[in-house]
């Protein structure tokens, strides 16, 4: 695989707007909803089936697809069920039980859990300056948090199992992309993901209300998956040919993307002391771990992995 970091870069800075752009668009679209866990499966369905144009229309993908060995399927395995599918229901089903303070926390955090696993996994080189871009960014993600709302109960523990799952299919899917092309790991990660949702809707008793669903609200579903489908293709390509740990900081700029588009649309928003310290504190910690990341990636050599081949 040729890494070009400047490709890859881009596209994380891309990834994390269409994120910003994706909250600003679903802000709108949830509150045509119910139920926001349906409303997350009929995108995520979207975009699921989408994904799959390539495996249907490219003659190269299929090939690559029937080239593929054993060892190869089941990390695509091990992706659609760590990256794509389990920790959605780990995460739906935490956050019906703990409060909404403590779900954004925990699954805020799934930057540091890339960070923790590709450094001894992936060898990747993270600076001293990286490491302090990191801290910032777990500062900024407790600044702007009502401590007296965080619960540590029967909610939390799902909710961070699924932070950590997130984190780890975002490592593996790198490790991935190191000899397989981008639509395929990208098919794994959403399609499985996708299924499982719409499995979880059927069986809590959810699917059987988009039958009931208006014209504008099928737009809605559309659009997002469409946003969907834009922002996971962006970071997969992002960290193609950049770190891991360095694309995942770069999305924690998002909110300020959202904020910006919120004043735009007239939506003036007012933010606390403590809320306007940790979207600063976020920004500067992003540009920090950009900047560093990109000086260490543009100097040094490929390193040695310690994941087995896949």
């Amino acid at each position: 695989m040729t890494k070009d970091a400047r490709a890859g870069y881009a596209a994380a800075a891309l990834a994390a707007a269409v994120s910003g752009f994706a909250v600003f668009f679903n802000g709108y679209g949830v509150r045509l909803f119910a139920d926001a866990t349906l409303y997350t499966t009929l995108k995520n369905a979207v975009a699921g089936v989408l994904v799959l144009a390539p495996l249907a229309l490219l003659p190269a993908i299929r090939r690559e697809l029937r080239g593929l060995g054993r060892g190869q399927w089941a990390w695509l395995g091990a992706l659609a069920l760590v990256g794509g599918s389990v920790p959605y229901v780990l995460f739906f089903e935490g956050l019906r039980q703990t409060t909404p303070a403590t779900g954004a926390v925990l699954n805020h955090l799934q930057f540091a859990v890339v960070a923790l696993l590709a450094v001894p996994l992936l060898r990747e080189r993270v600076t001293p300056a990286m490491w302090l871009g990191l801290a910032a960014l777990v500062a900024g993600a407790l600044l702007g948090t009502d401590v007296g709302a965080l619960r540590w109960n029967a909610g939390a523990a799902p909710v961070l199992a699924s932070t950590v799952l997130f984190g780890a299919g975002f490592v593996l899917a790198r490790h991935l992309l190191g000899g397989l092309s981008t639509s395929t790991v990208m098919a794994a990660k959403m399609t499985a993901g996708s299924a499982v949702l719409v499995a979880y809707s059927t069986a809590t008793g959810r699917l059987g209300a988009i039958a009931h669903l208006s014209g504008v609200q099928w737009r809605f579903v559309l659009v997002s998956g469409l946003i969907l489908l834009a922002f996971t293709a962006a970071t997969l390509v992002a960290i193609r040919h950049a770190q891991v740990t360095s694309v995942m900081a770069i999305g924690m700029a998002a909110p300020a993307v959202t904020l910006a588009l919120q004043e735009g649309a007239g939506r003036a928003v007012r933010l606390a002391p403590a809320d306007a310290g940790a979207l600063a504190l976020t920004v500067a910690a992003v540009l920090l771990v950009l900047a560093a990341g990109w000086r260490a990636e543009t100097a040094s050599t490929p390193p040695r992995r310690l994941l087995p081949a896949s």
